[in-house]
Parts: C-alpha cells; sequence; structure tokens
C-alpha cells in the first residue's frame, strides 16, 4: 500500500493495514455508574469521564470518587493500566489519551478503554493515529444515536489502522513524543507568566509594590475615587438599527463578537434597537458571574464599534490611563465592595446592583504618571505572554502538518 510523504530515510518497506480490534488484548467500556447506582462519595478513588480528557491529557480537577467497597468491586476490570489508551466514544467524541504512571483511577461508562498488543503496534503510535482520525473527521461518520451520540464498540474496532515496522513506529512515536514535550514546556511557561502577572498585579494594586518617578522621587498617595468622577455612563441606543455588529462580553476572551463567540446569531437585526451602542475603548460590565468572573468582569472594548444587550452596563471613561484601568478592573481589587452592594435576593447566577451603586465604586488611583508605569510594566509581562502563546500555535501547527505527512 502506500507510504508517507514524510519518512526517516532508514527505512523503505511497505506499510501493512489492519482493525483497530485485532491490535487489542483488551478493550471495554467504563462502568455504567446508572445502571450500577453507583454512590459517590467525597473522597476515595476517582472516577473520570470523557470531560477529563483534556488537551491529550487527563485532568483530575472536579472529579468523583468511589468508595473502599467500589473499589474492591471494580478494581479487576475498570482501573486502566500504564499505555492503556482511553477513548471517548458516547457524548463527546474522539478525544484521545494515552494513560501514563499515575494512582489508580475508574473509567466510567462513555469511556472506551483499549489495551494494545504492544508486539504489533506501539502505544503511543497508535494513541497518535487515533488522534489524526478526530482531527480528519473520521469518527464523525460512525456516530449514531439522537439525543446523545455515540459509536458503538463494533463500529469502533471495526477502523482501518495503517502500520509500518514496529521500529519504524517507535521511531515515529519518539519523534513525536519529543514535539509534544517542546508543546508542553512552551505551555508550562505559558503558564507561569500568567501566574507571574497575577501575583505582580496583586503587589501592586496592594501597593506592595511602588515606582518611583523617573528623577527617582516617591509618588504621592492614591486615591479611592468613585468611578462616576472618572467615567460616564452610556445611554445611547441603536435606535436607528444603523449599528448590526453585536458584540459579547467574555470572562475569558474580552469584548468579542457574538457571531465569533456563538455558533448561531442570538438575535436579529430586528431587535437591536434597544441595544447600547459601545464605542471602541468604551469599558462594558456584565453582571453574570462565573468561575474566572465572580461578580462579572468588566472589559474594555478593543474590537470595534458595536452594540450591546441592555442587561451590560457600558461606560467612557473621561480622565485617567486606559490601560491601567483595563488592568485594575482585571484584577479582583473591586470584587469585595461589589459584593457588598449588590442585592443578595439577586439571581444565583448574576450580580444585582443598582447604577448608582455600581459607579459609585471606588477605584484605586495613583497620579497619572504612576497609572502609566504600571500600565507599561504589565503591558511588557502580557506582550511576553503572547509571544509564547504564538509559539505554542505554530508548534501545534508543525505537529499538525507532520501529522498529516508522517501517516497513511
Amino acid at each position: 500500500m502506500a507510504t508517507p510523504k514524510l519518512r526517516f530515510k532508514d527505512f523503505d518497506g511497505h506499510w501493512t493495514k489492519s482493525k483497530l480490534g485485532d491490535l487489542c488484548v483488551r478493550n471495554y467500556q467504563g462502568i455504567n455508574t446508572v445502571a450500577d447506582k453507583v454512590e459517590y462519595q467525597k473522597t476515595g478513588y476517582p472516577i473520570l469521564q470523557a470531560k477529563h480528557i483534556t488537551s491529550e491529557k487527563l485532568d483530575f480537577d472536579d472529579v468523583r470518587f468511589l468508595s473502599d467497597l467500589d473499589f474492591e468491586k471494580y478494581r479487576k476490570k475498570y482501573i486502566p493500566k500504564t499505555n492503556d489508551i482511553l477513548f471517548s466514544n458516547i457524548g463527546t467524541i474522539g478525544k484521545v489519551v494515552l494513560v501514563g504512571e499515575s494512582e489508580p483511577f475508574f473509567i466510567a461508562w462513555n469511556i472506551f478503554l483499549i489495551s494494545v498488543k504492544t508486539d504489533l503496534v506501539a502505544p503511543f503510535y497508535l494513541a497518535t493515529y487515533l488522534r489524526r482520525l478526530t482531527s480528519l473527521s473520521y469518527f464523525d461518520n460512525l456516530q449514531t444515536g439522537n439525543a446523545t451520540k455515540f459509536i458503538n464498540k463494533t463500529d469502533l474496532l471495526d477502523t482501518g489502522v495503517t502500520l509500518p515496522s514496529k521500529l519504524e513506529q517507535t521511531k515515529i512515536a519518539s519523534f513525536l513524543s519529543a514535539v509534544d514535550e517542546k508543546i508542553s514546556q512552551l505551555t508550562q511557561k505559558h503558564e507561569l507568566l500568567n501566574q507571574y502577572k497575577q501575583g505582580m498585579m496583586q503587589k501592586l494594586f496592594s501597593q506592595q509594590l511602588r515606582f518611583k518617578a523617573d528623577d527617582g522621587s516617591e509618588f504621592g498617595e492614591w486615591e479611592d475615587k468613585p468611578l462616576n468622577e472618572i467615567a460616564s455612563k452610556r445611554s445611547g441606543k441603536n435606535k436607528d438599527g444603523s449599528i448590526s455588529e453585536v458584540l459579547t462580553n467574555s470572562a475569558t476572551q474580552g469584548i468579542i463578537k457574538q457571531s465569533d463567540y456563538f455558533e448561531r446569531e442570538i438575535v436579529t437585526e430586528s431587535n437591536l434597537n434597544g441595544y447600547y451602542i459601545v464605542n471602541l475603548d468604551d469599558f462594558v460590565y456584565n453582571p453574570r458571574i462565573s468561575v474566572h468572573a465572580p461578580v462579572g468582569p468588566i472589559k474594555r472594548n478593543k474590537k470595534c464599534l458595536g452594540v450591546m444587550s441592555p442587561l451590560y452596563t457600558v461606560f467612557t471613561v473621561v480622565e485617567g490611563n486606559l490601560a491601567y484601568l483595563e488592568y485594575f478592573f482585571d484584577s479582583n481589587f473591586w470584587h469585595d465592595y461589589v459584593k457588598g452592594v449588590a442585592n443578595s435576593g439577586a439571581r444565583h447566577d448574576r450580580m444585582n446592583i443598582t447604577n448608582k451603586d455600581f459607579f459609585d465604586m471606588p477605584i484605586l488611583y495613583p497620579c497619572l504618571e504612576e497609572q502609566t508605569k504600571i500600565a507599561n510594566f504589565l503591558s511588557a509581562i502580557d506582550q511576553k505572554i503572547e509571544v509564547v502563546a504564538q509559539q505554542i500555535e505554530q508548534a501545534k501547527l508543525w505537529k499538525k502538518g507532520l501529522l498529516q505527512q508522517m501517516f497513511v
């Protein structure tokens, strides 16, 4: 059969094709926790679902636990071993992870376990091959079911797998493992830079760390200025419907186009007349709370002219360094105030705060020169974070190209 476009020079033999089922020592679905009426514990042995397979790794955050009694009941079958492959085949389809050395854990009903015949196939090679099929949307054609999509065992095990010699598999696996390690190192660097930034923001806004003026002199004391002294509420509405770009305020992504955030349009042009106009550099408060924004996010519009739901509070800054204020609102130094004035009877998913209370919010306000120094310092860290983020994306694109050329 065909050979790959990109190949190590020491190899020239033909590749063969096998079925996934022929490469397995054992395979089975995880514990059916509903049918077995499993009772979860606060501590014990973790049981993982498909959602815990993230970025080719296992995420043990937000897991449930089984008791010692259930451990004895299920341990002979449902505890994966090192070099087993876990494949999500119910609900979320096509996530793949190769099990490394870890403490014992169980797998739930939406994970399919594949234990490979290591004399025929290198586990890392097979896991990478399955991920490649996912990226090519191969498994989309195998899905069945209505409300919950799934791939049945027979169809999955009938999947074709092309194989070079075991030695070449190992060579490919070793090379791609090194690429993964590089991506992992860059990802860790990105995380450390973000942690450093958060730590410096804490020190700067708590005034534990202060800058000095260019002549070496100390800056003056900071003020607590109410927001209404440095900003004014935007209340202009899109009455003539001339603006059709709908924006949304995401806690993690900032202000973005709604069309980029949702899979479909949430509003139509016919009902945009009551939406607030949001200009560039306006700030927007979204009262919806989340893990990333416990009192709702305040973000600066750096995207484009657009409109936003009247559920949001839009304001324009008339005094102060915009970048400094952007970093201040990215900190948690205003959260306690909002929690203190918000209506205790509010819906559990959003803050209920009056306009007066919102614009009475105290803002930590150094002199303009110190604001600029703080903003420039944090912006320099952001630039480093962005460079590493681009390096990660470039490495992932390179890996994607390798997968397309190194396999058949």
